[in-house]
């Protein structure tokens, strides 16, 4: 049997395009084309975000959105909803989250196994995906020591991203300066962090250090996450100037409109840094929520602790004598995605776009997998943390953006439904 569509990933991500599918009513009819979704685990739906100590980036309520529907109605009545209802118009922990994704995940899975031609694989590692003579797709997978093959006319990969050791040692800081010399025994990657296992990392980093100096290098999401953790999750009290963020582009902050940060009196925005959908300030690139505090409260001088220091890339201007001092130095350099070796149809590598150097994205607008060149390998596409997607006209965002965009709203919706539309 030929599946319609094979998804590499369980996730957020992965789940993205079948939620979209169910708020359309389209489900049905894609899980009657044969569909398989295969994932390491045993669950569908929550991945690792639930592993994170921070809150999310988005209002709670965002996360609500997909409920209005029969299949996900005893969701609505489950333990993770009620308590994530209380976070409607605030930032939700990102445990709770997980939480609540895995119900939605069991209601999905609950769908595919009582379906007489699709299915999901927990257990299952993806190895490779070669093209087939006829167009489609042969995937090996591996479950335990069985190792098989699925046959389908389209793949989905969403198997997440990762933070390149290998390339954060190596990148230069200021002229002169990696942290491959000599500081790579103090490095630890947001991803780690971020975790519980992570803060208690850094605890015993500082105490072994005996100082309490921390260095994060970047101006993202994630490096301001970096710091909220450090100062609310990590044992010990932190003292003025302890932690530095050392950032190359300004920090921006999200605003729902221009008139909102005109009356908190920010300003530093102009016509191309709001979206012209929906006239948000920095939709895409501001910080938001604990971040968002975090940068406002360091900025206006009540956090002291923190403290911003502008990247040149020309002049060290002290930062070696900061990473000297140090005890802990957090690279935010942004992830990676995770691929797996795909193969033409004589067997030979199909070097990817994204794995070249620099940070390539893996996907075009329409999340088609590009080749080495440039062009979409057809029939494969990708989703999630780092495949490099960015915003086009009918999805908004603000045009001075120019990273790439995540997001499980995102995965459920606009995304979720471009790739959904190529399916059927």
């Amino acid at each position: 049997m030929t599946l319609h569509a094979l998804f590499l990933g369980a996730g957020p991500a992965g789940i993205g395009p079948l939620v979209n599918a169910q708020q359309r009513g389209l489900l049905p009819r894609l899980l009657d084309t044969g569909v398989a979704v295969v994932d390491r685990g045993d669950r569908m739906g929550p991945g690792t975000i639930g592993q994170h100590l921070i809150n999310s980036d988005t209002a709670g309520g965002t996360f609500l959105e997909c409920l209005d529907d029969d299949l996900f109605a005893p969701v609505a009545g489950s333990g993770p909803r009620r308590r994530l209802e209380r976070y409607r118009q605030s930032a939700a922990p990102l445990p709770l989250v997980g939480e609540f994704l895995g119900e939605i995940g069991a209601a999905l899975r609950g769908a595919l196994d009582a379906h007489p031609v699709s299915r999901f694989l927990p257990g299952t590692r993806a190895v490779s995906i070669r093209r087939s003579t006829d167009g489609g797709f042969a995937t090996t997978l591996a479950a335990g020591e069985e190792t098989f093959e699925l046959r389908s006319r389209y793949v989905i990969s969403a198997l997440g991203g990762y933070q390149d050791h290998q390339r954060a040692l190596a990148a230069p800081i200021v002229p002169g300066v990696r942290l491959a010399d000599g500081y790579a025994d103090r490095v630890l990657h947001t991803e780690q962090v971020l975790t519980a296992g992570g803060a208690e990392r850094v605890a015993e980093m500082l105490a072994a250090a005996g100082t309490r100096r921390v260095v994060i290098i970047g101006g993202s999401h994630s490096a301001f996450s970096a710091a909220w953790v450090l100062l609310n999750r990590v044992r010990g009290e932190f003292g003025p100037g302890d932690i530095t963020v050392l950032h190359r582009k300004p920090p921006r902050i999200f605003y729902p409109t221009a008139a909102d940060a005109h009356a908190e009196g920010y300003t530093d925005f102009g016509a191309d840094d709001l979206c012209p959908l929906t006239q948000r300030v920095y939709r895409l690139a501001g910080l938001r929520w604990d971040s968002r505090d975090l940068l406002r409260r360091i900025w206006s001088g009540a956090e002291d602790r923190v403290g911003l220091v502008r990247l040149d890339p020309a002049v060290d201007d002290g930062v070696t004598t900061l990473l000297k001092e140090a005890a802990v130095i957090i690279p935010a350099f942004g992830y990676r995605p995770v691929t797996i070796p795909v193969l033409d149809e004589h067997g030979r590598p199909m070097p990817l776009y994204g794995s070249g150097p620099g940070t390539p994205p893996l996907v075009d607008t329409r999340c088609r997998v590009l080749d080495a060149g440039g062009d979409p390998v057809p029939g494969l596409f990708g989703i999630g943390l780092a495949s490099g997607f960015t915003l086009d006209g009918p999805l908004g965002g603000e045009p001075s953006f120019t990273g790439q965009t995540n997001g499980l709203w995102l995965y459920q919706n606009g995304i979720g439904e471009r790739i959904l539309g190529q399916l059927l």
